[in-house]
């Protein structure tokens, strides 16, 4: 029986050193939680403590069906209207040199209008430079008047010069007055005003003399003087057609410049839906990826054109690009509006979050202090408004202040 109590006595002490050990004190509890549910791999849901939502500042508005203008997405190209190519040619025949102040003439170069861009040296026929007897006569008289002109010119420019020797003593003087507290601001306001016009007065007679002096010199030398070619208008060089040094003819093309402020937008319409389409209305427009910012472009008239092999006929719009993002020869995509609307769902553009795939979200508050991401599919947008062709149920509470924070929460970015 000993062994028995002893075998009994064992085991005791055995099951009092196998006891269980209490658990481990459960973590502080974490402001958000997120579920990801394997069942349904388009859902996840983000929990959040009233303090860590209290500090987001999200703000919800109810998804809501609305009419909005029916559109169709088609593919446009961009061009440049023919009215805004200018032509740069030369005005005379010579030999080109580049301007002085002209930077390097290489396609892609923006040019301001009267911008100085070739020197030209005209070359005269030889049948000119033996000039016949009424040629002459002509010449005599033209230089006989150039000589009368060029002592008015000198006669006005020393006139000017005394006024404007008079006007300033005059300025001067007021201005003591004022100071010895014998004449008024009105007496000095009044004479710098006389000054500053004989000033203007004179620097105009001073370039007229400068330039008669300067034809005088050309007729006296038997030299033709030197033309400056200009840009016509404000634009970019397009192609370059001639080189410094060349000798060109009378009416040779030297440069293409064109305007890229306003574009043309061609969109192909297939003949049978041509019906559907609202011509007079305003298109939507952005790029391919569909990733920039949606602009306006209105209709233009333009010569009616049509490829018979597509069975399509062109619509035109104007684009306006001012900040220089499109460029010719682009594809874009155009939702072309069509007559008659219809009910569609929308929420607030800012309530879209998209993915790095580019897949457009929303959130939805499903409960108290829990959202659920939500898939949508955003047929077009507005300034304000993302319009879904399918998205989550009607007045559903939609994130739109927050969105950011919650998907930064959701994949760890956010803290």
């Amino acid at each position: 029986m000993k062994w028995l109590n002893a075998l009994t006595l064992t085991l005791m002490i055995l099951n009092v050193g196998c006891k269980p050990q209490p658990k481990a004190s459960s973590e502080k509890q974490k402001p958000a939680k997120v579920d990801t549910y394997p069942n349904e791999t388009d859902i996840y849901r983000v929990t959040l403590t009233p303090q860590a939502q209290q500090r987001l500042q999200i703000r919800t508005e109810k998804a809501r069906l609305q009419s909005v203008p029916r559109t169709r997405a088609l593919g446009g190209q961009i061009l440049i209207p023919d009215g805004q190519r200018s032509p740069v040619t030369a005005p005379l025949a010579g030999t080109l040199a580049i301007a002085r102040s002209s930077p390097p003439l290489v396609p892609g170069t923006s040019v301001s209008a009267n911008q100085a861009l070739f020197e030209l040296t005209p070359i005269m026929r030889p049948d000119l430079e033996v000039p016949g007897v009424a040629e002459r006569a002509q010449m005599a008289n033209a230089h006989a008047m150039l000589i009368s002109a060029q002592i008015q010119a000198a006669g006005d420019r020393e006139q000017t010069k005394a006024q404007v020797d008079g006007a300033q003593i005059n300025f001067e003087r007021a201005r003591k007055l004022l100071a010895d507290r014998a004449g008024s601001q009105r007496d000095v306001d009044n004479a710098e005003v006389l000054l500053n016009v004989a000033m203007r007065a004179f620097e105009a007679a001073t370039q007229r003399k400068e330039l008669l002096d300067k034809l005088s010199l050309d007729i006296d030398s038997g030299n033709a003087p030197i033309v400056s070619i200009t840009a016509p208008t404000n634009g970019t060089i397009q192609t370059v057609m001639a080189h410094v040094g060349q000798v060109v003819s009378l009416g040779a093309p030297l440069l293409e410049i064109v305007d890229l402020h306003r574009l043309w937008v061609r969109v192909p319409i297939y003949a049978g839906q041509m019906h559907e389409i609202d011509i007079q209305a305003t298109a939507l427009m952005t790029d391919l990826s569909q990733q920039r910012e949606q602009v306006n472009i209105a209709p233009v008239a333009a010569p009616p054109t049509a490829d018979p092999i597509a069975a399509s006929i062109d619509l035109y719009y104007q684009l306006d690009n001012a900040e220089s993002r499109f460029h010719p020869g682009e594809r874009v995509s155009v939702n072309v509006p069509l007559k008659g609307e219809i009910e569609s769902l929308v929420v607030p553009r800012a309530s879209i979050v998209r993915d790095i795939h580019g897949v457009a979200w929303v959130y939805v508050n499903s409960s108290e202090h829990e959202f659920h991401r939500e898939r949508v599919d955003v047929r077009f947008t507005t300034k304000e408004l993302a319009i879904l062709a399918s998205g989550p149920s009607v007045g559903a509470e939609v994130v739109v202040e927050g969105t950011a924070e919650l998907f930064g929460t959701e994949f760890g970015a956010g803290k």
